[in-house]
């Protein structure tokens, strides 16, 4: 038995570091591309311009794929 990715595409979860709720998330990423979400000046970028509320004082990026054992 091994872990295995039913699909190779990965999922990137912006989510409120004090309360682990997650705002909002960007779907379809791969390996090579889901590095541009990850510097301050994307983060800030997208923070403003897809979270429309008040923004929480601590912001955590989370990069999720999902594995089954097979």
């Amino acid at each position: 038995m091994r872990y295995t990715k039913a699909n190779p595409r990965l999922t990137v979860q912006f989510v409120n570091a004090d309360t682990d709720e997650i705002l909002f998330v960007v779907k379809d990423r791969t390996w090579l591309t889901v590095g541009e979400l990850l510097n301050d000046v994307a983060v800030d970028s997208i923070m403003k311009h897809e979270y429309k509320k008040k923004p929480p004082e601590n912001l955590m990026v989370l990069v999720a794929a999902e594995y089954s054992l097979k």
